[in-house]
């Protein structure tokens, strides 16, 4: 019962942003994101608190006025994920800048593939579909909605533009498959594991991370590259930055340098753009024993 009223509300939910006109349905999802972090006290204080542990730099005001634009950003990702029929082949131009295309470019002309790489940032689930569009031969990792009514929604969402979905535990030998076949393999990097990984420093603090990015290149020698949204109006940036990795000898270091490598990029990408990240997600959850 219960997973059928979730569906009906996303459902309701859904028909009513792609009623509404594009601002309309915009500004709808920020104030109900709004009115949703009046209710889920706990993950409003733990957003208040990640953003002091992390900018202790800032005043009150600075980091008050960065969460309310935190839950606003989810009511935006909420609307143009129900809409993400928006974005087709002949809409990207208008819609979309590229930035970075000589990287990707570049990179796939080397032959191996690429590691892709993106977090919760802007909109992650756009961020994919536009990979998809623009360059095609994406696959991505994701994990299902724990109701099975919605997660079929959301899988026809994501795999709309083409993407081509793996389930975690599929992923090593997914991603080589992918790699082999000259395609993108996205993941995300930016989630606490409850097992596994290893731990780097993110924001001064220790964060468990997943090291496939690190062994995909170490055993492939795929490029690896990260992916994100930038908004602009109603028109997005997609960014691209190929990750540069230092020479290591030891064979053994090779894993937490590179992955210590991924995590301090795209912590300086957080930086300049903290109202952009999911500050909801206890990142740092987990700590060394």
């Amino acid at each position: 019962m219960k997973h059928a009223v979730e569906y009906a509300l996303v459902r309701f939910a859904d028909l009513l942003f792609h009623v509404l006109p594009r601002p309309w349905a915009i500004g709808l999802g920020e104030q109900l994101s709004l009115g949703v972090s009046h209710v889920i006290t706990k993950r409003r204080d733990l957003v208040l608190r990640n953003l002091a542990l992390s900018f202790p730099e800032k005043s009150d005001a600075e980091r008050a006025h960065i969460a309310q634009e935190v839950w606003r950003n989810l009511g935006r990702l909420a609307v143009e994920f129900a809409r993400v029929s928006d974005f087709t082949d002949g809409s990207i131009d208008r819609l979309v800048e590229v930035e970075g295309r000589e990287y990707v470019d570049a990179a796939m002309k080397e032959g191996k593939g690429i590691v892709g790489l993106t977090a919760h940032f802007t909109n992650w689930e756009l961020t994919g579909a536009l990979v998809q569009r623009v360059f095609g031969n994406m696959t991505v990792i994701a994990r299902p909605v724990r109701n099975p009514l919605v997660d079929r929604w959301v899988y026809e969402k994501r795999t709309a533009s083409g993407l081509t979905i793996i389930l975690p535990k599929d992923a090593v030998k997914a991603s080589l498959k992918c790699l082999k076949n000259k395609g993108i393999i996205g993941m995300m990097v930016d989630q606490s594991l409850s097992t596994g990984g290893v731990f780097v420093d993110f924001f001064g603090r220790p964060a468990s991370s997943t090291t496939l990015p690190a062994l995909l290149h170490i055993r492939t020698g795929a490029p690896v590259m990260f992916a994100y949204l930038l908004r602009n109006g109603e028109r997005f940036r997609l960014v691209f930055e190929p990750v540069t990795f230092p020479p290591v000898e030891d064979p053994a270091a090779r894993i937490q340098i590179y992955t210590q490598v991924m995590s301090s990029q795209f912590e300086q990408v957080i930086r300049r753009y903290p109202e952009n990240w999911l500050w909801l997600h206890n990142r740092w959850k987990r700590q060394p024993e």
